[in-house]
């Protein structure tokens, strides 16, 4: 009887120690604490659930070092579509974006702090065209290992590889939503795969 006690404690101890290893380590991955460089995740890791990570104010930039450029974006989805993880994004035709978007293969999507939000929304204000809205805006382009824009201020930034891109058809929207096609050009949706995701 003696023995068995004796397993029984030591089992407890052992199983005591391994709790006290693996709590720290489960706390740990619970909680991120940015130190201001870049850390890659998995798609599934990306902080926060889709409604409230597209509503907040995110760029959506195509192109590469020198040419390039980004807008806001307050409409997309995060999902699965085949099998993949993926974004969905939608730009109107009349967008200088568009452009971009059309001519590259992939496309990302950036996300930033609160106070932030200011310069993330010059970015929907003002366009490419005119002049270098980046640089005015107070932000700063860097570029992912793929050679894909990302931004030195973001927090998120979630890289694609375009997989599906179709028209809207305007004809079957809802009837309060045609007015605002009226004087603007149709949006594309693209359906980017999601190929690197990394946070601070």
């Amino acid at each position: 009887m003696k023995k068995v006690l004796a397993t029984i404690a030591a089992m407890a101890m052992l199983i005591a120690c391994q709790n006290k290893q693996t709590e720290p380590e489960a706390a740990a991955a619970d909680t991120f604490v940015s130190d201001g460089t870049w850390h890659k995740i998995t798609p599934e890791e990306i902080p926060g659930n889709a409604v409230s990570t597209i509503r907040q104010a995110m760029l959506l930039t195509a192109g590469h070092e020198g040419d390039l450029n980004t807008m806001t974006i307050g409409w997309g989805q995060l999902g699965v579509l085949w099998q993949r993880p993926v974004v969905t994004v939608y730009v109107s035709t009349s967008r200088y974006t568009y452009e971009f978007m059309e001519r590259n293969e992939y496309f990302t999507v950036t996300g930033f702090p609160q106070e932030l939000t200011g310069s993330v929304m010059y970015m929907g204000q003002h366009s490419g065209r005119d002049g270098d809205k980046i640089a005015e805006g107070g932000l700063h382009t860097e570029f992912t290992e793929l050679g894909n824009p990302i931004f030195t201020e973001a927090n998120l930034a979630i890289e694609c590889k375009k997989l599906y891109t179709a028209e809207l058809d305007t004809a079957r929207a809802p009837e309060n939503v045609k007015a605002m096609y009226q004087h603007n050009g149709p949006h594309v949706m693209y359906i980017g795969e999601i190929v690197n995701v990394m946070r601070k």
